[in-house]
């Protein structure tokens, strides 16, 4: 009986022993899977982060120069100061010896060591001494490493248009920004092996983790011209007491951006030190009323739809004409003028009077024309569009206001770019600040080459405007100031109130004082534009912004050779227009980059003309009547067989085109 009872103790001492390896085993199974399973993913990120160590190369940025390879912004190696807080023994130590060094706050210093989570920059891009090198080379878990820091070295030279990189040296403003990914290049990643206090014990092969250098930029901009607009453009501020000022010069033939310059500027090299205020670039973020220079696109499409000439009369009421519940005046009282005296002397009620000839839709058309209401499409970060509302929502007098330049607002960019469409002959240019891109050997990756928007105006037309505005600075005109000794000037004074958008209206005794125009009139070299915001005293656009342009054009001119015996650019080929992929190019200048493709041919006609919509697309026929503010009557599906008006013929002043599709 003993041995029965022994024998069955036995089986279930097994059996319970088995179960509990059982269990163990089941538990083991369980935590096993749970953890190569379940958790696998992210346990091997977790154990990769405790003894692996990434770090990220930045390449070295790409330098900015002028058209004439001149340096306006270029990186530079200096030295970076980091701790290791693991491997350091004694903060305190550490933190005394480093802030010696260093000439920083020896408390400062030990909170940082402290709460470093194993690695952290004491200090970045700095110029250390080989003395001071030493000192933190000889602390034990500090070292130095360099690191690339950008230096403009014109200091505020064109500083607005070229924009400044933060501590990151990512572009924050200006062409840094906007050609960013360009001009920082490639990164590279390569991994080591830490060990238990944070030291480095293995890494990849270096020659393989090389960053591609960032790209070259080449700007329009010439450094000289630069510095000339910038020096008469400050002198004129400070002489006048204004908020600030913006004046741009440009190649009329290509819309290359010779100089853009902007007050109050700054210093890129201690953006810490100004605000977002001077960082700005007015001459595309800021817009204002143009005032009187506006007079001259309205007597371009007067004399565009044969509805004027030069020589036309006009009353202008002896300075004081009522429309509607509003009275004009102009700032002398005079009785008949020509079209072209109406320029000259700037008179708000004759242009007022060419403006009602015109009607709302037509001069609409042609100011859009001209490119404003819109983004002309810079190659800069921030432009913006300006104001200029459909005629049809315009009130009893607008039609008369936006005649001389009220009630509508632009860019500095927008008008001298429209001023440069009756330089060239009628063709309104894309402007451009970026001339090419080549990579780190010097070969061309991208190449910026004259756009035509479009054609504005005829040839004839343009030839009556410079007429015109060259009587402007000519004796009794109003831009007398901005005449150059040897040279004709073509010119427009613009003297326009600031509105007053707390109270409405306009605010008392704040004005724009501007003066445009192109130089050599008759072969033009230079479009120039100045404004200058809130003069002190005198305010007239005359007095205060023409001597500035006579100043720039004058020193301009003599830089590029242009003299009265060798004007430079009479032999300068007219705009001639091609087709390419890409967009319509314009061939100012000899381009053998740019060959004629099997695209539409450059739209040449007048902006009031009606397209032939023949073949087209329904969405091609509402983007053609959109660029010319027109409505279209769409009867029909498929491509356009037939339309009225007739190709060629005007835009109808009231009603839509109408356009069958089949």
């Amino acid at each position: 009986m003993r041995k029965k009872n022994t024998g069955s103790y036995l089986r279930y001492r097994i059996l319970f022993v088995i179960g509990c390896f059982l269990v163990l085993f089941a538990a083991v199974f369980f935590r096993a899977f749970q953890l190569q399973v379940l958790h696998g993913k992210q346990l091997k990120k977790l154990a990769a982060r405790q003894h692996r160590k990434v770090t990220n190369i930045q390449s070295k940025r790409g330098d900015i120069y002028d058209r004439n390879s001149k340096e306006l912004a270029v990186s530079v190696e200096v030295d970076s100061v980091y701790v290791q807080s693991g491997r350091i023994e004694s903060p305190r130590e550490a933190a005394s010896e480093l802030a010696r060094a260093l000439s920083m706050d020896r408390k400062e210093m030990e909170r940082k060591i402290r709460s470093a989570d194993g690695f952290a920059w004491i200090k970045r891009r700095v110029d250390l001494t080989k003395e001071q090198r030493e000192a933190i080379d000889g602390i034990e878990g500090a070292g130095v490493v360099k690191e690339s820091r950008r230096y403009y070295p014109n200091r505020q030279l064109a500083s607005n248009l070229i924009g400044f990189t933060g501590l990151d040296e990512n572009g924050l403003e200006g062409v840094e920004r906007h050609y960013d990914e360009m001009l920082k290049g490639e990164s590279r990643k390569f991994v080591s092996d830490k060990d238990a206090r944070g030291g480095t014990l293995l890494f990849e092969d270096i020659d393989k983790t090389v960053p591609v250098k960032g790209m070259e930029v080449e700007l329009a901009i010439d450094k000289t011209i630069q510095y000339v607009t910038e020096k008469e453009l400050k002198k004129a501020v400070d002489g006048s007491g204004a908020k600030g000022g913006t004046a741009i010069v440009m190649d009329p033939h290509t819309g290359e951006v010779l100089a853009m310059a902007s007050l109050p500027t700054f210093d890129p090299n201690d953006t810490a030190n100004y605000s977002p205020r001077q960082w700005r670039n007015r001459a595309i973020t800021d817009t204002y009323e143009p005032g009187s220079i506006f007079k001259l696109f309205l007597v371009s499409a007067a004399l565009e739809e044969n509805l004027v000439k030069p020589q036309d009369s006009v009353f202008c009421e002896n300075g004081t004409y009522r429309v509607a519940d509003r009275v004009f005046h102009d700032h002398e009282g005079y009785g008949w003028l020509t079209v072209s005296q109406v320029i000259k002397y700037s008179s708000n009620i004759g242009s007022a009077k060419i403006g009602e000839r015109l009607g709302r839709a037509r001069l609409y058309r042609y100011l859009k024309a001209f490119g404003f209401g819109g983004k002309i499409g810079v190659d800069l970060p921030g432009e913006v569009s300006g104001s200029l509302r459909r005629y049809g929502s315009w009130s009893g007098v607008t039609l008369e206001t936006v005649s001389f330049g009220q009630g509508v607002s632009a860019t500095a960019l927008q008008l001298v770019s429209a001023l440069s469409s009756i330089a060239n002959g009628g063709f309104l240019m894309k402007p451009y600040v970026v001339k090419s891109i080549k990579d780190s050997s010097g070969r061309a990756v991208s190449e910026t080459n004259p756009v035509v928007v479009r054609r504005v105006i005829s040839e004839d037309t343009a030839r009556k405007l410079t007429d015109m505005l060259v009587m402007v600075t000519q004796e009794g005109g109003t831009g007398v100031k901005a005449a150059i000794e040897d040279f004709d000037v073509a010119g427009k004074t613009g003297t326009a109130q600031k509105p007053d958008f707390k109270h409405g209206g306009y605010e008392k005794g704040a004005f724009v004082a501007s003066f445009f125009g192109f130089v050599p009139a008759r072969a033009p070299r230079l479009a120039i534009i100045v404004a200058i915001d809130e003069p002190k005293g005198e305010h007239f656009g005359g007095a205060v912004a023409g001597p500035v342009f006579r100043e720039i054009a004058r020193q301009s001119l003599g830089y590029l050779g242009v003299f009265k015996d060798n004007p430079g650019n009479s032999n300068r080929p007219a705009v001639q227009l091609v087709s390419a992929k890409n967009g319509v190019k314009a061939a100012a200048e000899a381009d053998p980059v740019n060959k004629p493709g099997d695209e539409e041919p450059v739209d040449t006609e007048r902006p009031m003309s009606v397209p032939d919509f023949k073949g087209k697309t329904i969405r091609a026929v509402v983007r053609m009547a959109r660029s010319r503010a027109f409505d279209v009557d769409v009867q029909g599906s498929g491509k356009a067989v037939g339309q009225r008006p007739a190709p060629g013929q005007n835009i109808p002043e009231k009603g839509p085109v109408v356009v069958w599709f089949q």
